[in-house]
């Protein structure tokens, strides 16, 4: 079975925050600037419901050159009405100190034919609404990086003891 290999880190849950995104507002944007008025950095989506006019979103293919055998191909776009399931992720910054979200989702068409991946910004505009909550974590803070072993830029959490450390290399 091999080695089991993890990172974790122990974080408290601060504010959480209810949001509503408006009709033509693009989700990835929208969660965004959520978070920037509420002053919040690093998190987790807890729920989101709604509908989009159109969905963009990204899954994992098979690709033999990658190092992980897989990438991502070029983006799905789908015409709506979409009715928006759920979706959950986590938020936290980039290395070049840019909030950063990971999102995933699952949506179905008007023929009730689900969809789901990793949703991109730009190209989900919300129809009706959607509605969000989000829950901010304290004592940890999420970094997303280019993952050497991987090769993909992933969020790595480092803890309290560590966040000094992260911010003088990110500030």
């Amino acid at each position: 079975m091999g080695n089991v290999r993890i990172i974790s880190v122990k974080a408290r849950t601060g504010k959480v925050i209810v949001g509503r995104i408006l009709p033509d507002t693009d989700l990835i944007t929208g969660i965004l600037k959520i978070c920037k008025e509420n002053n919040l950095k690093f998190g987790n989506i807890v729920t989101m419901v709604g509908s989009l006019s159109r969905a963009r979103f990204v899954c994992a293919t098979p690709d033999n050159y990658a190092k992980m055998g897989i990438k991502y191909g070029n983006p799905i776009e789908i015409e709506g009405p979409l009715e928006f399931l759920c979706g959950q992720g986590v938020i936290g910054i980039s290395e070049n100190k840019e909030r950063a979200i990971h999102l995933h989702c699952v949506l179905c068409d008007k023929n009730v034919k689900l969809y789901g991946g990793h949703f991109i910004k730009g190209g989900n505009p919300v129809l009706a609404t959607i509605e969000v909550v989000i829950q901010e974590l304290k004592g940890v803070e999420l970094v997303r990086a280019l993952d050497q072993e991987t090769d993909f830029p992933l969020f790595k959490p480092y803890g309290k003891s560590s966040v000094n450390e992260v911010s003088k290399r990110i500030n």
